[in-house]
């Protein structure tokens, strides 16, 4: 190697070494854009969770299922971070005689908020607001917002009663 080489590889080692910053890599554990949280209870008990029986969410206008068939009483899903809507089809009963679908709307403010260089953006959404779309067999009886920015997923931001 001539001298040159050896200083090139030097200067390239040296590089590598030391020129990426601690910020480049984003730490585990870092806040990322949280799912909506909704827990669904008994109308005749406020109180008491009620689990949904063959539940199964797809996207409106998409084939593609989001979450089950899966009996639960707490789910948790992802909103649109590029539009200020999102709309799910949520089916109970699925694949039986009783299955039946209810077509929920939720409307928000998308947040953006700066982590740093290496994670990104997160988002954040405020004024959230729910509609169920009526139609003359709702399973979904009523939906109550409990918290209007969704900003983490430790506690539940709407309730649906069924």
């Amino acid at each position: 190697m001539n001298r040159f080489q050896k200083w090139l590889f030097l200067v390239g080692f040296i590089f590598l070494a030391f020129g990426c910053q601690r910020d480049d890599i984003c730490p585990e554990g870092t806040e990322t854009t949280p799912l909506l949280v909704i827990e669904f209870y008994d109308p005749l008990d406020p109180t008491r969770l009620k689990a949904v029986p063959n539940l199964m969410i797809r996207a409106s206008g998409k084939e593609d299922i989001l979450m089950g068939p899966e009996t639960v009483n707490t789910i948790s899903v992802p909103l649109r971070t590029n539009e200020n809507f999102t709309e799910y089809i949520f089916t109970t009963n699925t694949n039986s005689d009783e299955e039946n679908e209810d077509v929920v709307s939720f409307t928000y403010s998308p947040d953006p908020e700066y982590l740093n260089r290496a994670c990104g953006y997160k988002v954040n959404y405020n004024s959230l607001d729910v509609a169920v779309n009526e139609d003359n067999n709702n399973w979904i009886l009523s939906e109550t917002i409990i918290q209007e920015s969704i900003e983490n997923e430790t506690e539940a931001h709407i309730y649906f009663t069924h």
